[in-house]
């Protein structure tokens, strides 16, 4: 069950992210092809409402300007 609700959460933002890109006035087609993304794939994304893969899903959110920050822990280099 968890699953169909973060799958819905990832539709959604799939969904925010298009409108994104064409309130920039861009082709999300285009720039997802600038990235690196095939056609069929961006196709497939955009109009079959196929889930992005990791790297595809990364590449929406620089093109809309969606930014992650990670946290992360300083470590030193001497060993315990």
């Amino acid at each position: 069950m968890e699953t169909t609700v973060f799958e819905a959460r990832a539709r959604e933002l799939v969904d925010d992210i298009k409108e994104i890109v064409k309130v920039k006035g861009l082709s999300l087609e285009d720039e997802l092809e600038k990235a690196g993304i095939a056609r069929n794939s961006s196709d497939r994304i955009l109009n079959q409402g196929t889930m992005p893969n990791l790297s595809e899903f990364l590449a929406l959110c620089q093109i809309s300007g969606i930014t992650f920050h990670l946290p992360y822990v300083e470590t030193t280099n001497s060993p315990m």
